[in-house]
């Protein structure tokens, strides 16, 4: 189990430079035609240039991961808004989708093992509560952090900041 495994920091990474609007627009591509199917709109605003010493598998697991959550719980006609950022010496990636949303207390445990949010996100199709616990133990692992907020969108805004690497 993966997540038991980066839970004992288990989990080899194997880490070199990695830009974050290439690999974002990596898993983007390999999801463009389901994103379709659940009628989302995708929007995309990726800086160049961002480059972190990340592993590139984990890196895409997590960004993976957090697809998947959108198109979950996202109601059909909603959107994905991604945007990646410079922060002085970080980099940061707002994934922000639109209803529904997980009430405010909520969203501070959202990241915990086993954690299932709100009903209205967490249909029949709802996942085992690992995915974005995995997400957190990766985010760990780069020296990151990752929050989530309720998007202006009207679902959930998750934040990643990642230490910047000068090319």
């Amino acid at each position: 189990n993966e997540l038991a495994l980066a839970d004992v920091g288990a989990l080899v990474y194997r880490k070199a430079p990695v830009d974050l609007a290439a690999s974002l627009e990596h898993t983007l591509a390999a999801y463009a035609e389901r994103i379709a199917a659940a009628r989302l709109t995708l929007d995309t605003a990726l800086t160049p240039g961002l480059v972190i010493s990340a592993d590139a598998y984990r890196l895409g697991q997590l960004f993976r991961n957090l697809v998947e959550n959108t198109l979950r719980y996202t109601d059909p006609g909603g959107c994905l808004k991604i945007v990646t950022r410079r922060d002085a010496d970080h980099a940061c990636i707002d994934f922000l989708d639109s209803a529904p949303g997980v009430p405010d207390a909520m969203l501070p445990r959202l990241f915990e093992r086993f954690f299932r949010g709100e009903i209205s996100r967490n249909r029949a199709t709802g996942g085992s509560g690992l995915g974005l616990a995995i997400c957190r133990s990766i985010v760990d692992a780069h020296g990151g952090t990752i929050t989530a907020h309720q998007s202006p969108l009207g679902g959930v805004w998750v934040a990643l900041r990642f230490p910047l690497i000068e090319s």
